[in-house]
C-alpha cells in the first residue's frame, strides 16, 4: 500500500475552510437529489452544521447528509481541518484517513472499517454520493480519538479535537445524529471504535511480534537511543524506567515499523527524532496511542527501505532493541574482458543497485541503497576499454554512490554473482548525441546535413513529455537508449524510432519547457528553456475540480463539466492568438492537484486564471464574483503593473458584461491554494451560482458558455497587453 499511498498523495484535494462560530439557529432546508447505490434518491432535510471544537466549517461545496440516522460528510471537509491526510484508491474503492501514527481504511458500502488493520463496525458505511466520497463523521472521528457531540435541537455535529484524546473503548451512550425528518434522540450503542493494535500474545496479524504477558503495573517510556553514527551498529533502544512486560511490533505498508508498548506512559521529550544516524530509518516518532482500557505508548520508525529487522527485549527487560540489517560495502575492483569493463562490488549482504548515465562528461552513476561504505574514495582504472577512473562516496544516510568516468557513451548492466555484484560497462548504441545539463542542451552531430526544418515538435506538457521527431530513420547514426538528464528542466531523454520509422527524442519534463533549435551546420543544438524565454505573453488557464472531484452540483449540472466547457472554448481562442502562449492545467476530465496547478503557473506563466462555479444550499444567491489574493511581490506595485487585484476587476467586468448576472464584486481569499501559492497574478472566477435556477440556465446554454469564454479572452488580452507583466 505504501507506493499506492505515495501516488495517491500526489492527488489530494485542498478544502477551502473558514472558521466561524457555530450558532444556535435552524439552518436552511436541503432539497436535492442524491445519486448513490446506482439510483437517485430525493433528499429533504434541515441542513446539518459541522463544527470542529465549536468552530463551524463553512464553504463546503456539497452539504453533509444524514443516512440511517448517521451524518455523512465530504471526506476532506472535516478531516483535513483537523490535520488528517485523505487519499482515495480508485482500484479498490477505499478511502484512507491518516492521522499521526494511525491509518483508517474505509471501503465504500462496507460497514467494516479498519484502524491500523484492526476491524471496527459502523452503523453506516462510506458512500459515493453524486460522485463524491462521503464518510460517517462519528465513526472516523472516534477512530482517531476525537469525541463527537450532537445538538439535535440546532442540528449541529461538533467534533472535539483539541480535548485530551481518549481511547475508543466501544461504550455507547452518545446522542445520535438524528435522521432526515425527525430528531429522535436515540442513543448510539454502536462500537465504531477501531481499537489499537494491542494483541497480547503470539504473532501479530501483520507479521509482528509480541513479548511477555499483560500486567497491570504501569511503566514510563522515557527515551530512545539512536545509533552512534551511520557506520555503527544500526540498533535503536527504546528505554523504560522499569521492566517492559508486554509489547507488539508490526510492519505497516512497508514504510513504517510500529512498536506498541502496553501499560506504558509516554514520557519521551523529543517525540519526532529526525537525526537518526541511520541509512534505514528516516525518523522515529512517538506518542500516547491509547489511554483506556490500558495505556499504550506507540513508537513509529519511518523507513527509507524495507530491511531485515529484529525487535527484542534487552537482558534487563528495561529496553526494547530494534535492530536493522544494513549492507556494508567493503571492497571494489575493476577488470576488462572481451571488450567490456566490469566494476565488481562486494558487500556483506546482497546489494540493491541502481545505475544511470550522465553526460558532459560521460559517466556511469551506481547507487547502492540501504548501505554504508568503507570503500576508498578513489580508484584508478588501468587497461580498461571505457572506464577512466572511479570515485566512491557515502552520498547520503542511506545511499553509497560510485561514479565511473568513462571515455564515451556506454551502457551499464547489473549482474548478480555469488558474493558480489558486477556492473558490466559496454559500448552504447547511442552515438553522435550528448546532453549538457548546465545549459539544458541536447546536441546532435548533423547526420547527412540534417536540417532543423525537418524537425517536428509535440508538446504534451500535461503528461510531462516534449517530443522532437526527425524526418527519417537515424537509428544507425544516433542509436537507441536513454540519457539521464537530472536537472531543473528534464529528468531524461529517450531516443528511439516511432511506428513510422522516424527517429525521435522524447524528453521527460520536470517542469513545462519550450525549445530553441539552432542549426550550426555541423551540429544541431536543441535547447530546453522556460516558455517565457520564447514567448512575450504566457497564460495558464485552469478548469477547477475534475475527475473524482465534481465540485458543486445542482440543477442538473456538475461544476467540473461547466468549468471544463468554458476553459476548452477559452483555450481555442487563445491558441488562435499568435501574441499569447496558452497552457491549460486540464483539457479533459482529469484532476491535477491544486498545488500542481499553482506550481505550473509559477514556473511557466505571466498570469493564472481559474474558472469555477459558485453554489449554495439555498437557491437564492446568484451572480458573479472573482476571488484573488494579494501576493507579497504585488504590494506597492506601480499603477501600470498587473496585479491579482487588477486582473480580478478586469475579469469581473468582462463576465458580468456578457452574462448580465449580479455583480458581487471582487473578494480577497487567502485560503485557496491556487491563489495563495501562486507568485504570478492569479484569479479565480466564480462565474455564477449553479444552485440558482436562472444562473444555471445560462450555464446550460452553449451560447453563454461561448460568451463567457470570449469575455475572459478579451480580459486576458487586456491584462497581458495594457499592463507591465515582467
Amino acid at each position: 500500500m505504501s507506493l499506492l499511498l505515495k501516488k495517491l498523495m500526489a492527488v489530494f484535494l485542498s478544502a477551502s475552510i473558514i472558521g466561524t462560530s457555530c450558532v444556535s439557529a435552524f439552518g436552511a432546508t436541503v432539497n436535492m437529489t442524491l445519486n448513490y447505490d446506482g439510483a437517485n434518491h430525493n433528499y429533504t432535510a434541515e441542513e446539518v452544521k459541522i463544527c470542529v471544537d465549536g468552530e463551524e466549517i463553512t464553504g463546503m461545496d456539497v452539504p453533509p447528509v444524514i443516512l440511517n440516522d448517521r451524518t455523512l460528510v465530504p471526506a476532506r471537509a472535516v478531516f483535513e481541518k483537523i490535520g488528517c491526510d485523505i487519499a482515495w484508491n480508485d482500484d479498490t474503492d477505499e478511502v484512507y484517513i491518516m492521522h499521526n501514527t494511525d491509518l483508517i481504511v474505509l471501503k465504500i458500502n462496507s460497514d467494516t472499517g479498519y484502524k491500523n488493520n484492526e476491524p471496527f463496525t459502523m452503523d453506516t458505511p462510506a458512500k459515493i454520493i453524486n460522485d463524491r466520497t462521503f464518510i460517517p463523521v462519528r465513526a472516523v472521528s472516534e477512530a482517531i480519538g476525537c469525541e463527537v457531540e450532537w445538538d439535535g435541537e440546532n442540528r449541529i455535529v461538533d467534533v472535539l479535537y483539541s480535548q485530551e484524546p481518549e481511547v475508543d473503548n466501544g461504550e455507547g451512550g452518545e446522542s445520535s445524529e438524528s435522521g432526515d425528518n425527525t430528531d429522535n434522540g436515540q442513543t448510539d450503542g454502536s462500537s465504531e471504535n477501531g481499537s489499537a493494535d494491542n494483541n497480547t500474545g503470539g504473532e501479530s496479524e501483520n507479521g509482528g511480534q509480541s513479548g511477555g504477558s499483560v500486567s497491570s503495573e504501569e511503566i514510563s517510556i522515557n527515551g530512545i537511543k539512536v545509533p552512534d553514527s551511520i557506520s555503527s551498529d544500526q540498533s535503536f533502544y527504546i528505554n523504560a524506567d522499569n521492566e517492559i512486560t508486554d509489547y507488539d511490533s508490526f510492519l505497516l505498508d512497508n514504510t513504517r515499523l510500529v512498536v506498541d508498548i502496553q501499560n506504558a506512559n509516554m514520557d519521551i521529550i523529543n517525540t519526532n527524532i529526525t537525526a537518526t544516524n541511520s541509512s534505514v530509518v528516516a525518523a522515529v516518532r512517538s506518542g500516547q496511542n491509547q489511554t483506556e482500557p490500558v495505556k499504550v505508548t506507540r513508537i513509529v520508525f519511518d523507513l527509507n527501505s524495507v530491511p531485515d529487522y529484529e525487535v527484542k527485549l534487552s537482558s534487563d527487560k528495561k529496553s526494547i532493541i530494534v535492530s536493522f540489517g544494513v549492507t556494508s560495502v567493503f571492497n571494489l575492483n575493476i577488470q576488462s574482458e572481451d571488450g567490456m569493463d566490469y566494476i565488481n562490488i562486494y558487500g556483506d549482504k546482497d546489494l540493491s543497485v541502481e545505475t544511470y548515465m550522465l553526460t558532459n562528461p560521460d559517466r556511469v552513476v551506481i547507487n547502492i541503497n540501504n548501505a554504508v561504505s568503507t570503500l576508498d574514495e578513489e580508484y584508478t582504472a588501468e587497461d580498461c576499454e571505457y572506464v577512466q577512473d572511479i570515485r566512491a562516496i557515502q552520498y547520503d544516510a542511506k545511499t553509497v554512490q560510485i561514479v565511473a568516468n568513462v571515455k564515451r557513451t556506454v551502457v551499464a548492466e547489473v549482474i548478480k554473482n555469488n558474493g558480489y555484484t558486477s556492473i558490466c560497462i559496454s559500448k552504447s548504441s547511442m552515438d553522435n548525441v550528448s546532453y549538457n545539463a548546465s545549459t539544458h542542451t541536447l546536441t546532435l552531430l548533423n547526420a547527412d546535413q540534417l536540417s532543423s526544418r525537418e524537425i517536428t515538435h509535440t508538446d504534451d506538457y500535461q503528461n510531462g513529455k516534449y517530443t522532437i521527431t526527425l524526418d527519417g530513420n537515424y537509428r544507425e547514426f544516433f542509436g537507441k537508449g536513454t540519457i539521464n538528464c537530472d536537472d531543473e528542466f528534464l529528468s531524461s531523454i529517450k531516443i528511439d524510432n516511432d511506428e513510422n520509422g522516424n527517429t525521435y527524442f522524447e524528453a521527460s519534463e520536470n517542469r513545462i519547457v519550450a525549445v530553441k533549435i539552432t542549426d550550426y551546420g555541423s551540429t544541431i543544438e536543441i535547447k530546453f528553456v522556460s516558455p517565457k524565454e520564447i514567448y512575450d505573453k504566457v497564460v495558464v488557464i485552469d478548469a477547477g475540480h475534475g475527475k473524482q472531484d465534481n465540485g458543486a452540483s445542482a440543477n442538473g449540472l456538475l461544476e467540473k463539466n461547466v468549468n471544463l466547457a468554458i476553459v476548452q472554448q477559452l483555450y481555442s481562442l487563445l491558441e488562435a492568438d499568435p501574441t499569447i502562449k496558452v497552457y491549460a492545467t486540464r483539457l479533459d476530465d482529469s484532476y491535477p492537484a491544486n498545488r500542481d496547478r499553482a506550481a505550473m503557473a509559477n514556473g511557466t506563466a505571466d498570469l493564472f486564471v481559474s474558472v469555477h462555479q459558485n453554489s449554495n444550499t439555498s437557491s437564492t444567491p446568484n451572480g458573479t464574483e472573482v476571488l484573488y489574493s494579494t501576493h507579497a511581490n504585488e504590494v506597492g506595485a506601480p499603477s501600470n503593473r498587473l496585479t491579482s487585484e487588477k486582473a480580478a476587476q478586469l475579469a469581473l467586468d468582462a463576465v458580468v458584461g456578457v452574462l448580465g448576472t449580479t455583480n458581487r464584486g471582487i473578494k480577497v481569499r487567502d485560503d485557496l491554494i491556487v491563489l495563495n501559492q501562486t507568485t504570478v497574478p492569479a484569479i479565480l472566477v466564480e462565474t455564477c451560482f449553479i444552485s440558482n435556477p436562472d444562473d444555471a440556465a445560462k450555464m446550460k446554454s452553449e451560447q453563454y458558455i461561448n460568451a463567457v469564454a470570449s469575455a475572459l479572452y478579451s480580459a486576458i488580452r487586456t491584462m497581458l497587453t495594457d499592463y507591465e507583466i515582467r
